[in-house]
């Protein structure tokens, strides 16, 4: 809370995207180089030089077969208590001459630990996350397809899935996260050439899909992560990797409005720090 950074544990491994169990007891980790999804108790976190236990493998297969590499993960805490992630791999290890990514569920509440594939190895490099606050639909970055998927949870109890939103220009789509009024954020990847010309571009859905504006970051093309802060919802923290700078950006957002009239109004009134 001071802009002081610290590091806590090291986890050995390749860490892509972290979420929190509902109980704020326990982090479950999306592993990229142990190929799994991995948890830790957070009452082992420390910041003491003392030796902490490393993360513990909850996941590290379906049916059999080894993931490719975990990208993001996420947890449901209304409708059901469980785990969502995307299993892209290390970048080009899927494509779309290759659409072998996939997304899984795992329910952290049944009889046994075992991943649900919601979309097996059809995919072109799936990467972000993100649920609606009724927790009914998942979105998922499909970013070599530049596209938006839409995961619906029918009254049947299945996902179907369709493209939510397609893209053009720049290449792809990879952090998403859902505002206080269900609007979808999309971080619109693009490699750093290291000029002015470097920009980051947000795009934002409305509910039923449209694009309503865009956020430009300036010097930030390489957007990793995105997170509003539960405390200033306002707050939108972003994590970039423009140039290998590895920096943590907070953009701050004017308070949204049902009324895409007035929030049109109000698209140029963006801060970012």
């Amino acid at each position: 809370m001071n802009n002081e950074l610290k590091i806590d544990t090291r986890m050995g491994g390749q860490p892509s995207s972290i979420t929190i169990e509902r109980d704020h007891t326990v982090i479950y980790i999306a592993d990229m180089a142990h190929q799994a999804i991995t948890y830790k108790q957070l009452n082992q976190l420390s910041s003491t030089n003392q030796l902490q236990e490393g993360a513990k493998d909850f996941v590290t297969e379906y049916e059999g077969m080894p993931f490719l590499g975990p990208n993001q993960v996420i947890i449901s805490y209304v409708t059901l208590n469980a785990i969502f992630f995307t299993d892209s791999g290390p970048f080009g290890e899927t494509s779309v001459e290759n659409p072998i990514g996939s997304v899984f569920m795992v329910d952290v509440d049944g009889p046994e630990i075992k991943p649900t594939a919601l979309a097996y190895r059809c995919l072109a490099h799936p990467s972000g996350l993100a649920l609606s606050h009724d927790e009914k639909n998942l979105f998922v970055s499909e970013t070599c397809e530049n596209r938006i998927i839409r995961f619906v949870l029918t009254n049947s109890g299945i996902y179907a899935f369709s493209v939510y939103h397609q893209f053009s220009g720049r290449f792809g789509p990879t952090a998403l996260v859902i505002s206080q009024s269900d609007f979808l954020y999309v971080a619109r990847y693009e490699f750093s050439v290291g000029n002015e010309h470097d920009v980051g571009l947000i795009s934002v859905l409305n509910p039923q899909g449209q694009l309503l504006e865009n956020i430009l970051i300036p010097g930030s093309p390489e957007i990793t992560g995105m997170c509003f802060s539960i405390i200033k919802p306002t707050n939108l923290y972003l994590t970039d990797n423009s140039n290998g700078s590895n920096r943590l950006i907070k953009c701050v957002i004017p308070l949204e409005d049902k009324d895409e009239e007035k929030k049109k109004k109000d698209k140029d009134s963006y801060k970012v720090k």
